[in-house]
């Protein structure tokens, strides 16, 4: 296969074909490369399941080659196909569901951000409640343990629905009660798809700058300046260190005076014994 185009998102590679097929291939293990379809739908490029593994580059030759290929830059987002989920069977979207998706988004606009502007109300998608207010912003709720009801904010992209993050916590409501007042709500049908948010991730056209970590520099320890004496002050330490030395050799010569010659005379024969025994 000849590739007519290579981009670069993230770790992965993005091959454009001629005839407008898109192939992405990523490193995986010792020296094995992986691929698989991707698909352009609205502002996203979805990357689908991987189906071809063969050998390849070693980790840091693959990487090498991957950052001189240029961003790709022709849809604002990407996510990965066994994120997206059918609204209408709440199970994971196939390749042939997408493609025929994509053959319908051809006719129609995909690619606006938020398309239920003018369209308010409540709605379910099956666990969660969906709230649209009249300025176009989206919520949902839903019901957890200890009967705790929770919900955060969700956003409409390339007809997908996606459930953001957990972001406030409701008053406590039986789950079964709330289970029931959803189940008389008319059925979420303003996308086809529905995902969380969390799978949804930009693209950027440059490298993200990775914050420099660094040791803390330790303060210098300021050497204290050697103070050199004044000429008075040597001569007063010489004459205090004369009266020092005369005292304690005054003091020496006292505590001889004053001991016991008996022991001394005692000490000297002792030593004088053990020397014979030697």
């Amino acid at each position: 296969m000849i590739h007519s185009k290579l981009y670069r998102i993230n770790e992965y590679r993005i091959s454009e074909f001629a005839d407008g097929r898109l192939w992405w291939d990523a490193h995986s293990g010792l020296g094995n490369q992986i691929g698989g379809p991707c698909f352009v739908y609205g502002s996203m490029l979805i990357l689908g399941i991987r189906c071809s593994e063969e050998d390849g580059f070693l980790k840091l030759e693959f990487f090498n080659q991957l950052k001189r290929l240029p961003f790709w830059h022709k849809t604002r987002y990407y996510c990965f196909i066994s994120a997206l989920m059918d609204v209408s069977s709440g199970t994971n979207i196939n390749e042939k569901k997408l493609q025929q998706l994509i053959a319908l988004s051809d006719k129609t606009d995909t690619d606006s951000g938020n398309i239920v502007s003018g369209n308010p109300g409540t709605f379910r998608l099956w666990q969660y409640q969906i709230l649209i207010a009249p300025d176009g912003d989206i919520t949902w709720k839903a019901c957890g343990g200890n009967d705790q009801i929770f919900g955060g904010p969700a956003i409409i992209e390339s007809d997908v629905l996606f459930i953001g993050p957990k972001k406030f916590d409701g008053p406590q409501q039986n789950k079964r009660d709330f289970v029931n007042a959803i189940r008389i709500l008319p059925k979420w049908g303003q996308t086809n798809l529905w995902c969380r948010s969390l799978a949804l991730k930009p693209i950027f056209s440059v490298e993200k700058e990775k914050p420099y970590s660094s040791l803390p520099k330790k303060e210098k320890i300021q050497q204290k300046m050697r103070i050199v004496p004044k000429r008075h002050h040597l001569k007063y330490v010489e004459q205090a260190w004369s009266q020092i030395a005369d005292y304690y050799s005054n003091t020496v010569d006292e505590l001889k005076a004053r001991w016991p010659k008996g022991i001394i005379l005692k000490r000297k024969k002792k030593c004088k014994v053990e020397d014979k025994f030697d």
